[in-house]
């Protein structure tokens, strides 16, 4: 209930706003309700997932997206999420969340959201995988950038993308791999190009 609150709350007060343009990233300002803390006083690890949601519905909104996804009469796929801890968010606390679409591929748009302090200090950082749907069938997002501003073309895949990608390739096993072998493969290889295995750790804030 309280994130379908939240929701309605963006929505709402995204009336009469400028639209922007879907690479320009958005930004809202949260606070950490006594019902977002864990027993240790600070927001709950999970509850930063779910503000991803929120923060990436508004950016659909201010980018035009959303009134796409409801003239075509789409829907929308979380494909995955990665998150990094830089600090707590204590109660009462207010915070900004920052959303910007990094790139995307055929199925994927690639977003990144930062939680900052109100002094500017990350508190968090996050990617996310979203793509749409229409009766099963995915909606490339091709279509979906040009329902907005057409011809717009993506930019590279930035590294922290790439080694997403590549952990992806290296821990998962696809439907494919479960029917051809039965079992979960442990030999993936890295994505074309990229010989290194992936550091997630040395994802950051400067990348």
């Amino acid at each position: 209930m309280n994130l379908y609150m939240r929701l309605f709350y963006v929505l709402l007060t995204t009336i009469g706003k400028p639209r922007l343009h879907p690479r320009v990233p958005t930004s809202r300002v949260f606070r950490v309700w006594p019902w977002d803390i864990d027993a240790f006083l600070h927001m709950n690890n999970g509850r930063y997932s779910q503000i991803m949601d929120v923060a990436r519905i508004d950016w659909m909104r201010r980018s035009r997206i959303l009134d796409a996804v409801f003239k075509n009469r789409w829907g929308g796929l979380l494909g995955g999420s990665l998150i990094r801890f830089r600090r707590s968010l204590k109660p009462f606390q207010r915070y900004r969340v920052w959303t910007e679409v990094v790139s995307w591929d055929e199925r994927w748009f690639f977003l990144e959201h930062r939680f900052e302090t109100m002094e500017g200090k990350l508190v968090a950082i996050g990617l996310t995988r979203a793509g749409l749907q229409a009766r099963g069938k995915w909606v490339s997002t091709e279509a979906v950038v040009d329902a907005v501003v057409p011809g717009l073309k993506s930019p590279a895949h930035p590294r922290r993308v790439l080694d997403w990608l590549n952990a992806d390739r290296l821990l998962g096993a696809t439907d494919e791999d479960v029917r051809k072998h039965g079992r979960f493969r442990k030999d993936k290889a890295p994505l074309e190009g990229e010989g290194e295995t992936p550091n997630l750790h040395k994802m950051s804030a400067a990348e």
